[in-house]
């Protein structure tokens, strides 16, 4: 080490001095200054204790110092860069949010139409007005809520001069030792076209589920239908048939599409189907669900719809959840269609609080321009082909709906590949090396497995402050945005603040392209498993391919902004096509899927990587710390919306119970002892008039395996079951029964119970087989026609067993008007079977007349005045059926007397089918 510090020279080898040269220099280097000559030369003072070395002898060279070799320095990572600049970090983050902003879904929502729009343009304030009107009271198959909703539709269907009718039958699925069979009433009406080709179906269910209102899930579509049909008669007629479907029994189990699918005669005409779905109360509506064979029916949409939103991706998803809706029938017989459903609001699904001020009406907006422009694009077309094969598409702010085949999957996959290659050498020839490489992809994983830990960590943590946690069906939290927000945010302090300390030093580009090899890898997965959502990877991947080739071109002061720019373009594909499939993949799944979010929080901030690395400008503290406070604000805004108000209540739960068995009354309440719900548990109290100390199973009341708090009630003893002996006959050992039942209190619900090894089998509902063996537990949704038919199977040796549970949904009609009334900031556990009266009669004190009913068993209907069906001793409302014999009968056009099990009978229907059920048109 030199005692002096001097600049530093070149070396002898880059001078081009060679050691010849040196050997001709002259021997006097000049005089040879003493150690305090130096010094003073320097301006230094000369080291304590060191002695100067000593002059050479006269006449003799001083000894050369061996010339060391120059040591080759480590080759840096060559990477341009131009003077930091203060406000294009900040540009950055600003253009990255707002690029957000405008790729959101919530971008597609249309403003709502006005009241008085054209008659030929759809007005969400129009459909509205019926919306007020259905979802005035819940409505489930069987309650007299129901009759009147029906009612409603058929009258604003005559308004428009249509000629609806009535499709009832029973329809029945089963699973295990479970069956469930509906009295479904569908209410079908036809427009007919020019010269048609095919008919145009749009469906939606108008029933509700359970204690919901019903708003959104379905009367939105419900309503959706009505006016597009208002608006479609004004123009000049279409020329393919337009059918109107609006179905029954949807919430237990797609009964009323099944029914129709299964036997009604106009199924045979239709070509393509448009289907309006709710799981909320808000959003866009999205086209999340085709048939097989897409291409043609996607092609149409976007030649129609110039605001869808879609991606093939949510099909592919879909197909692989537990979920079905009304289309599903109709996909699974090979029908062609689209689906259309918003998720927005997810909080109010089937929730009692499920009313038309929690529904947006620009999402009924939404619903309404894009049925109302399918159908008439549909309606001119010739529908006789209407399969092609399937495409690949997806929605891009101000594009529209992009389309192309899926066979171009491998292609694009296999570009993006060499695109990566090409990227790779550019990193190398640049001088990036494997150490950055590597750790790239380290540091990828390492902020991938703790966006994964937040995700898990804010679901764990979270439900202490919110009572709704576990009560809500479309999500688990009322606002689960705030959380969304504080999770992204989460996940971006993460990436930029570990990526921010590998780059001190390694270079960006080494970084990212260590990093991309991820969603690489997961690609070419989606490649192989779903094709048609490859393209949520590829083009990003693309974008920020190329983010990372700009990284490395020359700079310079004036080029810097030239490459912000460029960086901030590429991110563009990343956002458009990401930011909408986040929203829809959180909506779809509710943030219970928290660690899926935080996950795919962070692919998307590694295909960013480009432009967050420009958030390092001027310095590279302010992006991490922004987004760690951001985090910290948004997750208190989530906590302090948890207090229950009447928009986000907390769920109560009451019921009441009567066993005529024992004779014995209860009131019902949850067993949670929960801090969140001691104003529930105070409220049901309050209600019962006592503590609830007892612990009690009630399965033998049809409340499932599990305990619940009771207390004893005092109430008035409700009516037993009503049950008239049809048939007693004996063959081969086995006595056959059949059996009419009626539930005395108009119960919504009935279910019939047998022993599992018992003597006893239920073989037919309403005349329809079991599709399973060994039911114990059989269930009949609706109003019967007139009364629930069971058949039965004794053991010669056995008594009969079997037990009936009667549901009714308006517990107040027996235990008092006000009983279940609760507080702004209450609402039905819906999940809990609250709200409801149960009414158990066993076998043994079920008493069955051997009496004829007192109802036509053999004869259909009889009509009173004015035309209008009435049963005997009960006037029916329009539309009602009767149950009709085993044996086949000449359909009397006028009446509905005859006919078969699902048969539409009206004044221009004379068609004979099979016994069970028939129709008759009110006036």
């Amino acid at each position: 080490m030199s005692d002096y510090d001097l600049p530093e020279l070149p070396s002898d080898e880059e001078l081009g001095i060679t050691d010849e040269d040196l050997e001709h220099l002259p021997d006097d280097e000049g005089p040879e200054l003493t150690a305090e000559e130096r010094a003073a030369l320097l301006g230094e003072a000369p080291e304590r204790g060191k002695v100067p070395p000593a002059p050479p002898p006269p006449g003799k060279k001083p000894p050369r110092k061996a010339k060391a070799k120059p040591r080759k320095a480590k080759a840096k990572p060559r990477e341009p860069t131009a003077p930091r600049s203060k406000w294009r970090g900040p540009a950055m983050l600003l253009t990255l949010v707002l690029a957000t902003w405008l790729a959101s879904s919530q971008r597609a929502v249309p403003r709502p139409g006005a009241a008085n729009a054209p008659d030929t343009a759809f007005s969400s304030a129009r459909a509205m007005a019926h919306l007020v009107e259905i979802a005035r009271a819940a409505h489930p198959p069987g309650s007299p809520e129901h009759d009147r909703v029906r009612a409603y539709l058929v009258d604003r269907l005559e308004d428009l001069a249509l000629d609806p009718e009535i499709q009832v039958t029973t329809s029945v699925l089963g699973r295990g030792t479970f069956a469930r069979g509906a009295t479904v009433r569908n209410i079908v009406v036809r427009i007919p076209g020019r010269s048609s080709t095919g008919a145009v179906l749009l469906t939606a269910h108008y029933d509700g589920r359970g204690l919901s209102l019903g708003a959104g899930d379905d009367g939105s579509g419900v309503v959706t239908i009505l006016e597009t049909a208002r608006a479609l008669l004004p123009g000049p007629a279409l020329r393919n048939d337009v059918i109107l479907l609006l179905t029954d029994g949807e919430e237990l189990g797609l009964l009323g599409a099944r029914a129709f699918v299964d036997e009604h005669p106009w199924m045979d005409d239709v070509a393509v189907v448009l289907s309006v779905e709710m799981r909320g109360g808000g959003g866009p509506s999205i086209m999340f669900e085709t048939g097989t064979e897409n291409g043609w029916i996607v092609q149409k949409l976007a030649e129609s719809d110039p605001r869808v939103l879609a991606n093939s991706a949510s099909q592919e998803v879909y197909y692989r959840l537990p979920n079905d809706t009304d289309f599903t029938p109709f996909r699974e017989v090979g029908t062609q269609g689209i689906n259309f459903a918003a998720v927005g609001r997810a909080s109010v699904y089937h929730q009692a609080y499920d009313r038309p001020s929690n529904l947006s009406e620009a999402t009924l907006q939404h619903h309404g321009l894009q049925a109302l422009a399918m159908t008439r694009a549909l309606g001119e077309e010739t529908l006789t082909e209407v399969d092609a094969p399937d495409v690949t598409f997806f929605s891009l702010p101000f594009l529209g709906l992009v389309t192309y085949s899926t066979g171009f999957t491998w292609p694009l996959t296999a570009a993006v590949l060499v695109l990566a290659g090409l990227v790779f050498l550019a990193v190398r020839r640049s001088g990036g090396g494997w150490s950055g490489i590597l750790v790239g992809l380290g540091t990828a994983i390492v902020t991938g497995a703790l966006a994964a830990g937040a995700g898990l960590g804010l679901m764990r943590w979270l439900p202490r402050f919110h009572p709704e946690f576990g009560s809500l069906q479309g999500s688990v939290f009322h606002h689960e945005g705030w959380y969304v927000l504080a999770l992204v945010a989460a996940v971006f302090t993460l990436v930029t603040a570990l990526f921010g300390l590998a780059r001190r030093w390694f270079t960006t580009a080494e970084l990212t392209w260590g990093a991309l090899l991820i969603p690489l890898v997961a690609m070419l997965v989606t490649s192989i498993q779903v094709p048609a959502a490859a393209m949520n990877l590829q083009w990003p991947l693309a974008g920020a391919l190329m983010g990372t080739v700009i990284l490395l071109l020359p700079t310079g002061p004036r080029l810097g902004t030239v490459t912000w720019v460029f960086v901030a373009l590429f991110s563009l594909p990343v956002l458009a096509l990401l930011v909408p499939m986040t929203e829809l993949l959180w909506l779809g799944l509710s943030f219970g899927a928290a660690m899926a979010l935080g996950v795919t929080a962070w692919v998307v901030m590694l295909l960013l990587l480009p432009a967050l690395d420009r958030l390092r400008e001027p310095d590279a503290w302010w992006a991490p710390v922004i987004g760690l406070l951001l985090a910290l604000g948004f997750l208190g805004l989530g906590i302090r919306a948890a207090v229950p108000t009447a928009d986000r209540p907390a769920p109560s739960t009451l019921a009441y119970a009567y066993d005529h068995g024992t004779d014995e009354a209860l009131w019902i309440t949850d067993t949670s002892e929960q801090d969140v719900d001691r104003a529930a548990r105070a409220w049901a109290e309050s209600r019962a008039g006592s503590a609830f100390t007892e612990l009690r199973s009630l399965e033998a009341l049809g409340f499932g395996a599990r305990e619940a708090r009771v207390v004893t009630a005092v109430g008035a003893k409700p009516p037993e079951v009503e049950g008239w002996v049809i048939e007693d006959s004996a063959e081969a050992g086995v006595r056959r029964l059949r059996l009419a039942v009626r539930s005395a209190v108009g119960a919504e619900l009935v279910q019939f119970r047998v022993p599992e090894a018992g003597g006893t089998r239920i073989t037919a509902l309403n005349g329809r087989a079991l599709p399973v063996e060994d039911a114990t537990l059989v269930e009949h949704w609706g109003t019967p026609a007139p009364a629930i038919v069971l058949d039965l199977e004794v053991a010669s040796d056995s008594e009969l067993e079997i037990d009936v549970v009667e549901h009714l949904l308006r517990p107040e009609e027996l235990v008092g008007t006000g009983a279940f009334q609760r507080p702004p900031e209450l609402a039905p556990d819906i999940t809990w079977l609250s709200d409801r009266a149960m009414i158990r009669t066993p076998s043994s004190a079920l008493q069955l007349s051997t009496e004829p009913p007192p109802f036509p068993m053999d004869s259909g209907s009889e009509t009173g005045p004015g035309g209008e069906q009435v049963e005997t001793a009960a006037e029916a409302m329009p539309g009602d059926t009767v149950l009709l014999p085993d044996t086949a009968m000449p359909v009397d056009t006028t009446t509905g007397a005859g006919g078969e099990p699902g048969d539409t009978v009206s004044p221009s229907d004379s068609s004979a089918a099979r016994p069970d059920t028939a129709t008759v048109r009110g006036p």
